[in-house]
């Protein structure tokens, strides 16, 4: 792991804390950023993206559950491990109530700095792994979509071949024609309806809470438009989309623009950005 490129944001209000644990982090060569409080941290996070962020949890303005909380909620940073440390809330109740929000590690002031060194160390090979682990997947969900639109379309070039014989058929030929046409008809039907079902239990394997909280916050969704909302959150564009679906890119520029309607974007959000929130 090259700690170089490794952000780190460190949000305490105390200006000693801050500086002994920035010193101890860029003594490791990881770049730190600071916040004095939740809300700075939202801003900084939001904008930054780092990969990991340590947080006091009695902070002014903004304590740091409610700032995890956000966190959390964010596209942006909803991935981001964050390690809560406190002096007082160190009971069985806090490191729940600290987890339930979205905490990954937990550290008891004073700070010690070889566990803060420790535990800054692997929540970053984590964050790798994991990062790593759903980009793989995703391309994995991509090439399956791929693999199951070209089978499709040869599928359609049989088809097509077929009717240029038909032209050539005898009599005799023509009810072997007419019941090899409804075979590949079935065929096909059978091949995209078990692929779509592959597709979609292996998407939700990899993102096992996109569909219930998409539906949940608009329950109005249609299947045709939630099988969009899949691709989409792949960050496919229409003409990638046009290919895996049978459609006309035309088709799904439209079926893009009903769906925006349909989740009262503002023109500067990105469809498959606010999708990956979810």
């Amino acid at each position: 792991m090259n700690k170089q490129k490794m952000n780190i944001l460190v949000v305490d209000d105390d200006p000693n804390v801050i500086e002994m644990v920035s010193d101890l982090l860029i003594d490791e060569q990881y770049n730190v950023m600071v916040a004095p409080n939740g809300e700075a941290a939202l801003e900084v996070g939001f904008n930054e993206s780092p990969d990991l962020i340590i947080m006091d949890w009695e902070m002014p303005i903004m304590d740091g559950i409610s700032a995890l909380k956000k966190l959390k909620s964010n596209a942006n940073t909803k991935n981001t491990p964050v390690i809560m440390i406190t002096g007082r809330m160190t009971s069985v109740v806090d490191l729940k109530t600290a987890f339930d929000a979205g905490a990954i590690d937990f550290i008891r002031k004073p700070i010690d700095p070889i566990e803060l060194i420790a535990r800054t160390r692997s929540m970053l090979m984590l964050s790798v792994y994991y990062k790593e682990s759903v980009r793989k997947k995703d391309w994995e969900l991509t090439l399956l979509s791929r693999t199951n639109a070209h089978n499709d379309q040869l599928l359609s070039e049989v088809t097509e071949m077929l009717e240029k014989m038909h032209k050539k058929c005898s009599m005799v030929d023509m009810f072997m024609y007419n019941e090899l046409r409804d075979k590949i008809r079935k065929v096909r039907s059978s091949i995209n309806n078990n692929a779509w079902e592959q597709f979609e239990n292996y998407f939700r394997n990899v993102h096992p809470n996109f569909h219930e909280n998409l539906l949940n916050e608009h329950p109005k969704i249609n299947p045709e438009e939630l099988k969009l909302c899949y691709l989409l959150r792949l960050n496919m564009n229409s003409k990638e989309i046009a290919t895996l679906t049978n459609r006309e890119v035309n088709s799904v520029d439209i079926a893009r623009y009903r769906l925006r309607k349909k989740l009262k974007l503002d023109r500067d959000v990105k469809l498959h950005e606010y999708l990956a929130q979810f």
